[in-house]
């Protein structure tokens, strides 16, 4: 146990250290908010994963989720991560990128005007600091159970160390960290897997014990159950998870797509966002896959387990032997940070951009928003440390969290999808449908008693729909420099108003024009080729545990 403690002490002193250094350079607000832009493709590659995998979404909330509904867990991994991974890689980011945005909202006031950019922001700020409170909580919970250490100090331990270098360094530090946090994490938790494999007998084992000797229902094994699974049955998963909650995670989720805006060059963040779907696709082993395995080591040792994000913790304390738990450990604890890292300087991101420089205070030097940048990052630690105390009464964090999103992106991808594809969509239109999608996602949850986000998600989404066609049909359609370079059709007229400039500059003729030289990526970051490779292994994914 003292070795443990020392290895965890050492990987967060590196992990401060670190993050000063790379904090070292941040000068301005495009190298707080956006990295400078020049982040490479594989830098976005680990720090969207990173960003995606925490405490809540990995490990100890999701890993929990899969001890006790099973592999209908890995959807997130599986085929639905993926794939909102390389659609939003390959279409939705170009918009982003071609709007000079800062943040999603940013591009939804663009689009549909301010008080949807308002109503956005404040929507996901609320979501961001309950996800770091849950963070920090399931971090100090694992810490005490597994090393006995004290929940308070360990808390604010985690987040002196995230917090130091994401209020210093911003999205460019968080980036560099996050890449190495990804390092840690697959080399040091990807072995728990071969070993719970081989004690229980390999893939044969597990199931003969679970299905054959317990009686589990081979629904257990799913990741698209039948209508009869309470969680999320098969059809909702598709259509709710798949085609809105998956999507506009990727394409809504101002850390995803903050990361993806510091990239050095649009290919690199487009090649980032698809290559980020191989370690997406990997991470079931890493933290579903186990748990599945975990009800059987537990049986055989005798161990009990009060809550099921407890489970992961309980499992490598009584598996593995002191120096290794602490590898793990550390792996672990570089998926929480990594993950409250990027919703830290996201929601600093978003609080600045656009509601303090949006409506409060314009006008000002780019160096009193890169100070305001700290300040804001300070605000968000301390109002989720204060939050802290209140998601300590939620018995499953994973539930409330999801549901929160759920309610959030089934209208944002109802405005987001007409915002794009049809140009007739109005301010009035897009900005009442999202209210009204998102009143009709808390009338199911609330009074309804719906507890399936991925049909509060999808019928959300519906709604928005509807009432965004009919009141923009039923009003003035918008002005044409309105939604000119931010909507699907506008890429042919671009493309026409160029050829039309240079010939008016050159007095030549079509058939005169230069021909354009492309300079086409080796072939092996070809990003179809990776688009290609990736899905079919989820097909095949799907094929054998479908």
């Amino acid at each position: 146990m003292p070795s443990d403690l020392i290895i965890i002490a050492i990987y967060l002193a590196l992990m401060f250290i670190a993050g000063i250094f790379f904090s070292r350079n941040i000068k301005s607000t495009a190298d707080y908010f956006l990295a400078a832009r020049s982040a490479p493709w594989f830098w976005i590659m680990g720090a969207v994963w990173a960003t995606n995998i925490g405490f809540l979404h990995g490990y100890l909330a999701h890993g929990g989720a899969a001890y006790e509904w099973g592999l209908i867990q890995a959807n997130f991994e599986w085929f639905q991560g993926p794939f909102g991974y390389i659609l939003t890689g390959l279409f939705f980011i170009a918009f982003y990128w071609r709007a000079g945005i800062f943040t999603v909202p940013h591009f939804l006031e663009r689009r549909y005007g301010s008080a949807i950019r308002v109503i956005y922001s404040v929507a996901w700020l609320i979501i961001f600091v309950v996800t770091i409170a849950a963070e920090l909580y399931l971090g100090g919970m694992f810490l005490r159970r597994l090393l006995n250490l004290p929940f308070v100090p360990t808390v604010l331990v985690l987040t002196v160390v995230v917090g130091t270098y994401t209020l210093l360094g911003g999205l460019g530090a968080a980036i560099m960290m996050e890449f190495v946090q990804f390092v840690i994490m697959m080399a040091g938790t990807m072995p728990l897997m071969f070993i719970l494999l081989h004690l229980v007998g390999g893939f044969e084992g597990l199931t003969d014990v679970l299905i054959n000797q317990w009686g589990v229902s081979p629904q257990y094994f799913s990741v698209l159950p039948d209508f009869h699974h309470p969680y999320g049955p098969g059809p909702w998963i598709i259509l709710g998870q798949c085609f809105v909650v998956t999507i506009g995670w990727c394409a809504g989720h101002q850390s995803m797509v903050q990361r993806n805006l510091g990239a050095r060059s649009l290919y690199d963040s487009k090649l980032g966002y698809v290559v980020a779907g191989v370690p997406k696709t990997l991470g079931a082993f890493l933290y579903v896959v186990p748990m599945i395995m975990a009800p059987i080591i537990f049986a055989q040792r005798g161990i009990f387990v009060e809550r099921s994000d407890a489970a992961y913790g309980k499992l490598i304390l009584h598996l593995l032997p002191s120096g290794m738990l602490g590898l793990f450990i550390a792996g672990l604890v570089s998926a929480g940070l990594s993950s409250i890292g990027s919703v830290l300087n996201s929601s600093s991101t978003m609080l600045v951009k656009d509601i303090y420089e949006r409506f409060f205070v314009k006008g000002k030097s780019d160096h009193h928003y890169f100070v305001m940048g700290r300040v804001a990052t300070g605000l968000i630690i301390a109002a989720s440390l204060a939050l802290v105390p209140v998601v300590t009464k939620v018995y499953l964090i994973m539930w409330l969290e999801q549901m929160l999103i759920a309610m959030a992106l089934g209208p944002f991808m109802g405005i987001l999808i007409l915002g794009i594809f049809w140009r007739r969509t109005n301010v009035l239109g897009g900005t009442l449908g999202f209210l009204i999608g998102g009143a009709f996602a808390v009338f199911m949850q609330q009074v309804l008693g719906i507890q399936i986000f991925f049909q509060v998600s999808w019928w959300s989404f519906v709604v928005t729909l509807a009432a965004t066609v009919v009141i923009s049909l039923l009003t003035k359609r918008p002005k044409p420099e309105k939604v000119e370079g931010i909507t699907w059709e506008s890429d042919f007229h671009a493309q026409v108003g160029a050829i039309a400039e240079m010939r008016a500059e050159n007095g030549t003729t079509i058939t005169e024009l230069p021909e354009i030289t492309i300079t086409r990526p080796p072939w092996y970051l070809n990003l179809k080729y990776w688009a290609t490779a990736i899905l079919a292994v989820q097909l095949v994914l799907l094929f054998f545990f479908g």
